[in-house]
């Protein structure tokens, strides 16, 4: 049987995989009520951030592909996938366009001071005295120059902005006007008008904005997160913000997920919180089923699947 746990797909997205499967098909969004028969499931979709781990897995001898509708798989018991040669595959692909759409919104939101205007409307105020900003002429900092770089680099350069990228070779990547690594990136910050993040969370990307790279940014500089949270120290983050030491920053992504209602982070003015949502947009699960619809002719045939992940490597 295939079995989901994606919490929050809608009736007719369920039908049309029970169209394209030629098994029973059951949902079951929390795994620990057991609605399931574990023991019978031989392809699991799922957002891959339940508690997928190896006792998990030995309660599923049947498993042979697991679908992650995301790109992460940080989630997931990879040493446990390997040893019992079940296939992971991931989503690629799907967030270039809404998650670049999300970049720029951010980007016009700030220069165009859209926040003034909401709050002014709010007091009946018709003030003209300060005028907004541009955005043609601003400098865009991506860090991160995989597909979804590219995209926000192809947005932002359409709005007459100079664009660069950072990536580990350095390597020059189109459309981006300049290529830096790591040896380079302090010289990369202190140009940007806007720092986006992209990058993947890694022993060498945890706090990649700390305190030293937030000093280095300009005071009106203003960062956009939607690559991991742990790709920002987020004390560092409020204490810059706070002290105006950059202008602001947009967060879609945090070290723990939902945001605590305790966290700090909510209460600082000039900090936007958003709900993960950057690259899930009302296309998020038709694009999704197509790349599992794509795959499974292959997985009865035996052949490769389509973005299979390499347990080992993690991607």
């Amino acid at each position: 049987m295939l079995l989901i746990t994606v919490y929050d797909m809608p009736d007719e997205h369920v039908e049309r995989i029970k169209e394209i499967v030629d098994m029973p098909v059951l949902v079951d969004p929390n795994l620990e009520n057991l609605i399931a028969p574990l023991d019978q499931v031989e392809i699991l979709i799922t957002y891959g951030l339940e508690n997928i781990n190896a006792d998990l897995l030995d309660r599923m001898p049947a498993l042979r592909w697991i679908q992650v509708f995301q790109t992460g798989v940080e989630h997931i018991a990879l040493d446990a996938v390997s040893e019992r040669g079940i296939m992971l595959t991931n989503v690629r692909g799907i967030y270039n366009s809404p998650m670049s759409e999300y970049v720029m919104s951010i980007v016009l939101y700030v220069t165009r001071d859209i926040e003034r205007f909401i709050r002014n409307q709010k007091l009946r105020k018709f003030d003209r005295t300060k005028l907004v900003d541009e955005v043609k002429g601003k400098t865009m900092g991506i860090f991160g120059t995989g597909t979804i770089g590219q995209e926000v680099a192809n947005k932002a350069k359409a709005f007459d902005m100079k664009v660069l990228g950072f990536n580990t070779s350095g390597r020059p990547v189109e459309p981006f006007d300049e290529v830096y690594t790591w040896n380079s990136k302090d010289e990369m910050l202190r140009q940007c008008d806007f720092v986006v993040l992209l990058l993947p969370e890694t022993e060498q990307t945890r706090n990649f904005i700390s305190k030293k790279e937030l000093k280095l940014m300009k005071e009106d500089a203003y960062l956009i997160n939607i690559g991991r949270g742990p790709l920002i120290d987020d004390n560092a983050l409020i204490q810059s913000v706070v002290n105006g030491d950059i202008k602001g920053a947009a967060l879609d992504v945090f070290d723990e997920e939902p945001l605590p209602e305790d966290s700090p982070l909510w209460d600082v003015e000039n900090i936007l919180i958003t709900p993960h949502l950057s690259g899930k947009s009302v296309r998020f699960f038709e694009r999704s089923i197509n790349i599992f619809e794509e795959n499974y002719p292959a997985y009865k045939n035996g052949k490769e699947l389509t973005f299979l992940i390499d347990p080992v490597r993690g991607y």
